[in-house]
C-alpha cells in the first residue's frame, strides 16, 4: 500500500495546515486536499467572502479584534464540516479558544520556515497587515519568536525552507502516514 492510500484509509478528522505567513499552508493545502482528494478551506478567504472586503479592509476598518473573530467562527465551521484540508491564518493559534478547538478536533501541521525563506515566498507585503508600518524581515522576526509556543501545539512539524510546494507536500504526506501509523 503507497502512502496516499495509507493516509486516505486511516484519516477520520480534518487537517490543518498552520505558520507564519509565506509558510506554504495555502499552496501545500491546496496539494494536499487534490491528492486526498478532499475539499480545501482557507479560513482567510472564508472570512473575505462573508465580510466582502479583504483581511487588511477588515484591520483597518473592524480591528484585529473583529478579524479574530470572524476567524474563529471560519474555522469552527470548518471542523464542523468533516475531513478537510484546512489552511488558517498565521495568527489563528494563538487565540486560546482557537487552538483548542483544532487541537482537540483535528491533525495540525505546522509549515514551519525561517523568516527569510518567508519573506523571500512573500514579496510584496502590501497585502500583509501585520507586515506594515515597520522593517517586514524584522517584523517576520519578531512574529516567528512570538508565536513559537503557540505553533508548538501541532501535531507535525515539516520545515519547508529550500523546499518546493511539491516536496513539501510529499514531506507532509509521509508525516501524516507515519502519524496515522502510530495513532
Amino acid at each position: 500500500m503507497q502512502v496516499l492510500d495509507r493516509v486516505k484509509s486511516r484519516l477520520d478528522r480534518p487537517i490543518t495546515m498552520i505558520g507564519l505567513m509565506g509558510s506554504g499552508k495555502s499552496l501545500v493545502g491546496r496539494q494536499l486536499s487534490a491528492a486526498l482528494d478532499l475539499t480545501f478551506i482557507d479560513s482567510d478567504q472564508v472570512v473575505e467572502q462573508a465580510a466582502g472586503i479583504t483581511i487588511s479592509e477588515i484591520f483597518e476598518l473592524a480591528g484585529e479584534a473583529k478579524f479574530r473573530e470572524m476567524e474563529r467562527r471560519a474555522i469552527r465551521d470548518a471542523v464542523d464540516a468533516g475531513t478537510v484540508v484546512l489552511s488558517v491564518g498565521g495568527g489563528a493559534v494563538c487565540n486560546t479558544e482557537t487552538a483548542a478547538l483544532l487541537n482537540s478536533r483535528s491533525i495540525i501541521v505546522w509549515l514551519k520556515a525561517n523568516p527569510e525563506t518567508l519573506m523571500a515566498r512573500i514579496g510584496s507585503t502590501a497585502s500583509r497587515p501585520l507586515l506594515q508600518g515597520g522593517d517586514p524581515l524584522a517584523i517576520l522576526q519578531q512574529l516567528a519568536e512570538e508565536r513559537q509556543d503557540d505553533y508548538a501545539i501541532a501535531d507535525l512539524t515539516v520545515v519547508t525552507d529550500g523546499m518546493s510546494g511539491n516536496a513539501a507536500s510529499d514531506a507532509v504526506l509521509r508525516a501524516l502516514d507515519s502519524h496515522l501509523a502510530v495513532t
